[in-house]
């Protein structure tokens, strides 16, 4: 068994040594963030001069001036009931009709706006303890929620995440730690592979410079071979057809090549400049 190991190791540390690799830690991103939460939209806009909503049904608020629906307005309630119209925004774009408060759809989407208003005030407080372990918790909570929507109804899954705007990043099924040895190991066989693909690139540009004059000379003697079959009077091999293919296969190998001078140009030029 070791003496299979053994040349692998060699081998490994070979290229370790010429390769020169340099492994840098994936920056950090907290659970909360939209990156890793799925939350592809911010905040709603909600304009300042919106009342609350047990203001807004009231008859008195609207036969009231403007200074007293300003001071009724969500600008001078603060933030809980800002946070309030937030959700009842989401809630709203899916909800089946005016009593849909406890099906799966509303409690998503009015986790989803809990977990935005959390978002905003943690890009405003990021030390705030207690808003990072609600947002990481609620998050859980809507991942449990939409993996039980997929699986029951597919169809309203899809069409609620288009409507929150929202991506599904489901539980890991296993913890992958991430390691130093086995990033080194991958950028080490990423190097290797663009290695193979440029010297497999410069053989096929090798093999297309010499298809011009290999097809030219094959012109010439496929047509050498059909005169001296004419003029000896032998069974002839050599048709007219072959002869048009090949010289089309040339034209178009030749049309293929000024492309290639030009842009070698062009590059040339911008370089150049």
């Amino acid at each position: 068994m070791l003496r299979r190991l053994i040349p692998s190791i060699v081998q490994i540390r070979g290229v370790k040594q010429l390769v020169d690799t340099k492994w840098v830690r994936p920056e950090y991103v907290p659970a909360y963030k939209p990156e890793r939460s799925g939350d592809l939209e911010g905040l709603p806009v909600i304009p300042p001069s919106a009342l609350p909503e047990e203001y807004a049904l009231s008859e008195e608020i609207k036969n009231a001036s403007e200074a007293v629906k300003q001071i009724f307005s969500i600008e001078h309630r603060g933030k809980k009931e800002y946070n309030k119209l937030v959700k009842k925004e989401l809630i709203n774009r899916i909800r089946r009709h005016q009593y849909d408060e406890n099906t799966a759809e509303t409690r998503i989407a009015r986790i989803t706006g809990h977990i935005r208003c959390l978002q905003d005030t943690l890009e405003k407080f990021p030390r705030n303890v207690q808003a990072k372990k609600t947002a990481q918790e609620l998050i859980d909570k809507r991942k449990k929620l939409l993996k039980f929507l997929r699986q029951y109804d597919y169809k309203k899954f899809e069409w609620l995440l288009e409507k929150l705007n929202i991506v599904y990043k489901a539980h890991p099924e296993s913890l992958h730690k991430l390691s130093r040895k086995e990033s080194l190991r991958k950028l080490t066989e990423m190097h290797c592979e663009e290695i193979r693909q440029g010297k497999l690139t410069e053989y096929r540009n090798l093999l297309e410079s010499q298809q011009g004059p290999f097809l030219k000379d094959k012109i010439d003697a496929l047509k050498l071979i059909r005169s001296e079959q004419i003029e000896l009077q032998l069974p002839i091999t050599v048709t007219e057809q072959d002869i048009k293919k090949v010289e089309q296969q040339f034209e178009e190998w030749k049309i293929k090549d000024d492309l290639k001078q030009q842009a070698r140009k062009k590059k040339k030029n911008l370089l150049l400049e």
